[in-house]
């Protein structure tokens, strides 16, 4: 086994004698197992924690939100993985060679899904401690302010313990995860996986390959998978607008469409009318979104009543500020009307990989958030409450 060292292409005999270039791939095979372990391993601890010092209204059926939450997830655990073996390519090169190199690339995927562990908890307990002070603050009708204070100021310092106990677990147990999956897989830690292109392929195939390669870029593979977020999203949120307002609900269902059909069309060779198309599809959410947020929208059952930021809708914005910055590339880029072809670099595959499934971690969340009740979203009322979209 050799390193190749970065910059260089990977170069295979074939049996005629002739030798092709390989373009580095993201090795999936070891992206998905060491994720999906993290995953469910830190969502354990993490439902754990909530049933000791959470919320009460979160710590219903805890093997139901464990198995749920790990799912919803479970990409931005990829994510995180993904940029490791990224960043171990960069260092490293498609070979791993010594064992200094499997180590330090073994302790980067343990330290980055750390990271999105200790993101995630943050956020759960976070949520628990807002739900905890909402329900101190009905009790000061009936209780002093200061034996309040005294329970909010409890309830703060339980959270900040849990959290500092849980950052603790998760660095043990994505240590511990991350060496079994590997001495399952035999020892093995890709950090790229090789494809070979075909030594017999004539000029004329190979130019027509290349240019349909160059057909979706980065940039429109990301703003592709943003939209069908989006859509997801929108489509998630029908049946709650459904039942206090139909017009919000068609509208959503048009969004979604056409979010879909902007996104088929970005796969492939989209014209300036698809580009204009699809920033207009961004950016009007986004303002209704903004004006329902601050002032409220002047029609509709609760006009001129600002609605709450929910996850949900936050998910959705983000995806449409990506779509639409990138939609206003593509635009200048096809004014300035070049006609140069994106530079392929070694790590493009993998770079191709963190934003795309950065994008499906984002939808996936917004999606999860849409449903009630799916991520324990109970208010202190005893009613289920989900936060929704634009």
């Amino acid at each position: 086994m050799t390193t190749v060292p970065a910059g260089t292409a990977n170069w295979s005999s074939s049996g005629t004698g002739a030798s092709a270039p390989g373009r580095p791939a993201v090795p999936w095979r070891t992206v998905i197992p060491l994720a999906a372990m993290m995953a469910y391993a830190d969502g354990f601890w993490m439902v754990s924690l909530r049933g000791a010092v959470g919320a009460i209204e979160r710590t219903q059926e805890p093997f139901a939100s464990w198995l749920r939450e790990s799912t919803v997830l479970l990409p931005a655990f990829v994510l995180a993985v993904v940029a490791a073996v990224t960043l171990a390519l960069r260092w490293f090169g498609p070979v791993l060679s010594g064992k200094k190199a499997f180590l330090t690339t073994a302790l980067l995927v343990a330290g980055a899904g750390t990271v999105a562990g200790t993101a995630i908890l943050a956020a759960s307990e976070a949520w628990d401690y807002a739900l905890q002070h909402d329900l101190m603050s009905h009790l000061h009708h009936s209780t002093s302010v200061q034996s309040v204070d005294q329970l909010d100021q409890s309830s703060l310092g339980l959270q900040l313990a849990a959290f500092g106990y849980g950052v603790g677990l998760l660095v043990v147990t994505n240590v511990a995860v991350t060496g079994w999956t590997v001495a399952i897989r035999g020892g093995r830690l890709d950090v790229s996986r090789t494809q070979q292109s075909t030594p017999k392929r004539t000029p004329r195939r190979a130019a027509a390959g290349r240019a349909r390669m160059s057909a979706t870029d980065l940039r429109q593979t990301v703003a592709a998978v943003a939209l069908f977020g989006c859509a997801a999203i929108h489509l998630a949120v029908i049946p709650d607008h459904f039942d206090h307002w139909v017009v919000a609900s068609v509208f959503f269902l048009a969004l979604a469409l056409a979010e879909v059909a902007g996104g088929v069309l970005l796969l492939g060779r989209p014209g300036l009318n698809v580009l204009v198309a699809v920033a207009v599809a961004s950016a009007v959410p986004l303002v209704l979104w903004a004006w329902s947020r601050t002032s409220g929208l002047p029609f509709g059952p609760n006009s001129n009543v600002p609605e709450p930021v929910g996850l949900a809708d936050v998910a959705a914005c983000l995806l449409e500020l990506g779509t639409l910055a990138i939609a206003v590339a593509l635009l200048r880029a096809r004014r300035r009307e070049t006609g140069e072809p994106e530079r392929q670099t070694r790590a493009s595959a993998h770079l191709r990989a963190l934003a795309v499934v950065g994008a499906i971690a984002i939808g996936s969340l917004g999606v999860a958030g849409a449903v009630p009740g799916w991520l324990g979203d109970v208010d202190t009322s005893g009613d289920t409450t989900h936060s929704v979209t634009h």
